[in-house]
């Protein structure tokens, strides 16, 4: 664990010291070797025009490596810019035409524009003298030949068979769980990577795919297991920590998900957004004063962290101290403006501080943000019907329905007709809702107390209840 640490400061520092020469144009001679180095770190972090700049400086001085010259097809390929891979790997046949990976990257490049028997006759040349490796690289090119055929299952049984061949390959590994995912074939999946495990226990990715497999068929306790397995086996796997985590917090397991995002927080931070991901667990313990230490660390970190902001503005809510909740909803829209929490938030702040004006103004803020969720219509009715505002409420009601559809709507028209007296047209609606949903009928209720002690009303929802 130490060497591979200080392999990486090592790798760290080189990087970092190429970048500062490369701005002040100071660069000179650098081995092959520095650029092999260089060019997978920015590969394996997705900073693929940093990559691009590197790749094409080493041609410069190596102009008759082929390596570099794959390299800069399969990045301009991952860039999805496949002509000018294609012409790159032109460039390569002239000085490696027997070398594997240039046909393999130029069958992928072939299948991505939809030139699918060309892509196949490359692969099937290959199949002549494959040795066990060349096998699985075949394998994973016919994958994606059938993906972009859209055929999923084809995809899936040729990853499957590279996993069981090598199931230390990263990248028929990530490869075989996006094909389970389009394909669908989740239980499949898990009986897959079970079969790996059986045979390679400390397999991380196999581990981490079996825990999606599990999460997929709703097993989520045996996700959860799984996915801390593999981060155990592999504790630099940060995707493992965050995904075991998102599952406890399916589960609302809040508890175990903020140990895991400690750790990882711990190990890869400090890191704004595990921050928020560890104050939103703490607002879901109702440990709002922690809450808001961990959220002020993430905005100290990142001062335009709008997710940091809302959650803060969420705290002050919880503390009934509005205008500081009004202060932190408003940095957060500055920052993104497309998040209808947001704006819901703000305006029932505004309601608190009985501001009616902004209230009404963020409540259709939020519904014009996020038009297909009932929460937001229903929140903006619920607000008028209180008011008393009964035809706004009524009108903000139809034009709910031109979006969206819920057993919540439903009630809340039923509760308008309670109050408006129609008693008939509330007890069809009302029936209406509670077989959509019964457990939302405590929304009456809220809208309108009275209704406690209507006894038909409440007849009809024990009725209800007693069918379910």
């Amino acid at each position: 664990m130490d060497n591979k640490i200080k392999r990486d400061l090592a790798l760290i520092n080189l990087v970092t010291d190429f970048e500062n020469k490369f701005e002040l144009g100071e660069i000179g001679y650098l081995e092959e070797k520095v650029f092999f180095q260089i060019l997978e770190y920015y590969e394996d972090e997705y900073l693929l025009e940093k990559a691009l700049e590197v790749v094409e400086y080493a041609i410069e001085l190596y102009k008759y490596r082929s390596e570099f010259y794959i390299i800069k097809s399969r990045i301009l390929l991952s860039s999805g810019k496949v002509d000018d891979s294609l012409k790159t790997i032109a460039i390569a046949e002239t000085i490696a035409p027997f070398e594997r990976e240039i046909s393999l990257i130029k069958a992928r490049a072939l299948a991505i524009k939809k030139q699918f028997d060309q892509a196949r006759t490359i692969l099937e040349d290959l199949w002549i003298g494959a040795t066990h490796s060349d096998t699985v690289e075949i394998l994973i090119g016919e994958s994606y030949i059938y993906e972009n055929m859209k055929d999923y299952n084809a995809m899936y049984d040729a990853l499957a068979k590279a996993v069981l061949m090598d199931s230390k390959n990263e990248e028929a590994m990530e490869r075989v769980w996006i094909s389970a995912e389009l394909s669908r074939r989740y239980a499949d999946s898990v009986e897959l990577h079970k079969t790996i495990i059986d045979s390679d226990p400390y397999n991380y990715q196999a581990w981490y795919n079996l825990g999606h497999g599990y999460t997929c068929t709703w097993e989520y306790e045996k996700a959860i297991e799984a996915l801390e397995y593999s981060f155990i086996v592999n504790p630099e796997f940060e995707s493992a920590y965050l995904d075991c985590a998102d599952t406890c917090l399916q589960i609302k397991e809040y508890d175990r998900a903020l140990e895991i995002y400690i750790e990882a927080n711990n190990r890869f931070g400090p890191n704004d957004e595990l921050m928020v991901n560890i104050a939103s667990c703490y607002i879901s313990l109702n440990k709002i004063s922690i809450a808001k230490q961990w959220l002020l660390k993430a905005i100290k970190l990142d001062a335009y962290n709008d997710e940091a902001l809302f959650l803060l503005g969420e705290c002050y809510s919880a503390e009934k101290i509005w205008y500081n909740a009004i202060n932190a909803y408003h940095k957060a829209i500055q920052i993104e403006n497309r998040r209808e929490e947001y704006y819901l938030g703000l305006a029932k702040a505004f309601v608190a501080v009985e501001d009616y004006n902004k209230a009404t103004y963020n409540f259709q803020m939020a519904t014009q943000t996020g038009p297909e969720d009932t929460l937001y219509w229903r929140e903006y009715i619920c607000f008028l019907l209180k008011l008393g505002l009964y035809d706004e409420a009524e009108q903000i009601l139809d034009e709910a329905e031109d979006h969206t559809y819920g057993a919540d709507l439903l009630f809340c028209r039923a509760a308008l007709s309670f109050m408006l007296n129609d008693r008939k047209e509330c007890l069809v609606l009302l029936e209406e809702a509670l077989i959509e949903n019964h457990e939302s009928h405590h929304l009456l209720f809220e809208i309108s107390p009275e209704i406690r002690i209507d006894k038909e009303i409440i007849s009809m929802i024990k009725y209800y209840e007693d069918t379910e």
